[in-house]
């Protein structure tokens, strides 16, 4: 009987936040609803356009109502991004201006999802989440890109069929991911497809036994951006299986030039770095018309 009030006790020590935890992703609507780690941060949802809060990658088992449960609390202001991010018992802040912002790189690996802002001044804010609901992440990606270049008027794009792609069985999630965007944005054009391939130097056996591989990419456009559908590793040493989908997404009003080099050690790959500003962003293509194809497109924005 004397283990019963502990026992109760115990029960007693409960909170709404604690009660609500879980792996998923919540927008915030009122100030009760911010985790308490962030109640000081200036953050309004009612003066907000999206208010996110992203949990921490532990198990329900695992947490307590006495721990800071939400890794990230994102808030889409009236002209720019703030992001706060948990380190033990206090926050980071980053504050993005929109007009600041040079890509959105967005990739999911089975659960693990991570959400990169590339910003003109050479900064890379990521925001790690799960991705076993990925909506409130395309909610907020797709706002920030109607916030950080104005939409242009015009008649409507029609909708398209997407061009047949085949990148190999391997890859078929890349092309899902074409259609997907397509249909959700058919002002987008398939500008070129590259399979992956072998790029690794050396002998016989050890181009068999750690072959380096660039995956496959599918490289979009419209008036207003260019995207790049990838893996999140797309130059990789070893036979793993790859599973992520990336994509990222360049504004091309931002950008303000571009490089070209040969790859250190693989001649088949060349590296293109789209420049913005101070940021630099390298994207690994595959030599002759992948590589042609990207520069074509950048000479024009």
């Amino acid at each position: 009987m004397g283990i019963l009030p502990a026992l109760g006790s115990a029960a007693v020590r409960r909170t709404a936040e604690f009660d609500a935890f879980g792996p998923w992703i919540d927008e915030v609507h009122t100030t009760s609803e911010l985790p308490r780690l962030y109640r000081d941060a200036g953050v309004d949802p009612a003066a907000s356009r999206l208010v996110l809060k992203v949990p921490r990658a532990i198990e329900r088992r695992d947490a307590n109502p006495d721990m800071h449960l939400y890794d990230f609390l994102i808030a889409v202001g009236a002209s720019e991004l703030t992001v706060l991010r948990r380190r033990d018992d206090w926050y980071e802040r980053a504050r993005l201006p929109f007009a600041q912002i040079t890509a959105i790189e967005d990739s999911v690996s089975l659960l693990d999802g991570r959400l990169t802002v590339h910003t003109a001044d050479g900064a890379a804010t990521l925001i790690s989440y799960n991705a076993l609901d990925p909506a409130p992440i395309t909610m907020l990606t797709r706002l920030l890109r109607k916030l950080y270049l104005p939409w242009r008027a015009g008649i409507p794009a029609a909708p398209v069929t997407p061009a047949p792609l085949d990148l190999g069985g391997g890859d078929m999630g890349l092309v899902t991911a074409y259609r997907q965007v397509l249909a959700a944005e058919p002002g987008m054009r398939l500008i070129s497809a590259a399979r992956r391939a072998a790029v690794g130097r050396g002998n016989r056996v050890s181009r068999l036994l750690r072959p380096v591989t660039l995956h496959a990419s599918i490289l979009l456009a419209d008036d207003r951006e260019i995207q790049l559908l990838h893996r999140r590793d797309r130059l990789v040493q070893g036979r793993d299986k790859p599973h992520s989908i990336a994509r990222t997404v360049v504004p091309r009003a931002g950008i303000a030039g571009f490089r070209v080099r040969p790859h250190d050690t693989h001649p088949q790959v060349t590296i293109v770095t789209i420049c913005s500003a101070d940021a630099a962003l390298d994207f690994p293509t595959h030599s002759g018309a992948d590589t042609d194809a990207l520069l074509a497109l950048l000479s024009t924005a």
